[in-house]
């Protein structure tokens, strides 16, 4: 009879922690954004250049998507433009072929190779054929994952330009702003292929219109955290509430790509980055003989594995000390008169001392 009962209490203990754990596991997974970013994969057929292994593009694609399946967890993998070399039928049934074996959802921005050889459209019918988690019907969208989390995803490709450049149209620059408005509760994840605050500079490959958008971002206080490629560089620049993350290519060294995990506290956003290299060390090596200042794509240590943090209410914000110092009235239930007073007795105190020193001086 005692051993019915006992067992009765130990069911009942389990059921209450499996069901609080359950809880919380959900409303951790709820607060935290865990995805890869990768960028420039640059399906093709064709030969290296001295800048891409564009003949290892598949091999170098294959050996991510299985590194990928080998991390736990993670809730998408984003990938920032250039998925193909040049805009085929055939580079694109072999980027997704490859990407048949990756056993998370994808998402997409679209860069300037991308639509190299076809219309935008008819581009964004293929991806749409292919990807099932691709619902857009633009080359622009956003969506919310997770109740703390917006990611808007845009395209500044502009074919008519003659160079590597990008830019906004105003249609974008118009839904990207209503868009921060209207998630300012949320952290934001903005993805594009022509990154808003460069790397290193270039004529030739940079947004035009740049300012515009950076325009728009610091007019909003909540976390946001901007990804992109192109430069096939690795950097990460903050500013305050906005981290800008430029991210390398995968045909190009170091051939890398980014493990980028954003948990969203009550008071604070925690931002963790991983570095994960191709396998292809011989590939990998024979590239970077090639390139011209390999060592500028690679970047530092800080642009590559970090962590940090944003505090939501930082400790020198004139409204979180006005708080502190009401909560400091509340707790010792001094008065705003009693402080007025005490800050006058100390006034008269220096003003003595001034007088005291002024007069024994020789």
């Amino acid at each position: 009879m005692k051993n019915k009962y006992l067992k009765l209490i130990i069911t009942i203990v389990f059921v209450i922690i499996a069901s609080i754990t359950s809880v919380f596991a959900f409303s951790f997974r709820n607060m935290t954004l865990d995805f890869i970013q990768i960028s420039d994969t640059h399906i093709t057929d064709r030969d290296d250049t001295a800048y891409k292994a564009l003949g290892s593009s598949k091999l170098l694609l294959k050996d991510a998507v299985e590194q990928i399946n080998e991390i736990k967890g993670l809730d998408f993998v984003l990938f920032t433009g250039d998925l193909v070399d040049s805009a085929t039928y055939e580079n694109y049934e072999a980027y997704y072929t490859l990407l048949s074996k990756l056993k998370y959802p994808t998402l997409n921005a679209f860069g300037n190779h991308d639509f190299n050889g076809l219309e935008k459209q008819e581009a964004l019918d293929i991806v749409k054929s292919y990807n099932p988690n691709y619902i857009f019907d633009k080359t622009y969208y956003a969506l919310s994952p997770k109740t703390d989390y917006r990611i808007i995803v845009l395209d500044a490709v502009e074919k008519d330009l003659t160079t590597a450049n990008g830019k906004l149209s105003e249609e974008q620059l118009q839904f990207l702003d209503k868009e921060l408005s209207e998630n300012q509760d949320k952290v934001v994840l903005i993805a594009l292929h022509h990154p808003s605050v460069e790397p290193f500079i270039s004529k030739e490959h940079s947004l035009l219109n740049a300012k515009e958008m950076n325009d728009i971002l610091i007019k909003y206080k909540n976390p946001i955290i901007v990804v992109s490629g192109h430069y096939h560089a690795s950097k990460i620049r903050i500013a305050g509430n906005i981290v800008f993350v430029s991210t390398p290519a995968l045909v190009t060294y170091p051939m890398a790509f980014r493990h980028i995990k954003i948990t969203n506290f009550k008071d604070r956003v925690k931002y963790e980055f991983g570095f994960i290299t191709t396998r292809l060390d011989e590939v990998k090596e024979k590239n970077r003989q090639s390139v011209i200042s390999y060592s500028m794509l690679d970047g530092s240590e800080k642009d590559k594995n970090n962590t940090f943090y944003f505090y939501k209410k930082h400790p020198k914000s004139v409204k979180y000390k006005a708080k502190k110092i009401k909560k400091f009235l509340k707790e010792t239930k001094t008065t705003k008169k009693d402080i007025k007073k005490y800050n006058k007795t100390l006034t008269k105190k220096e003003n003595k001392k001034r007088s005291k020193s002024k007069n024994n001086t020789p």
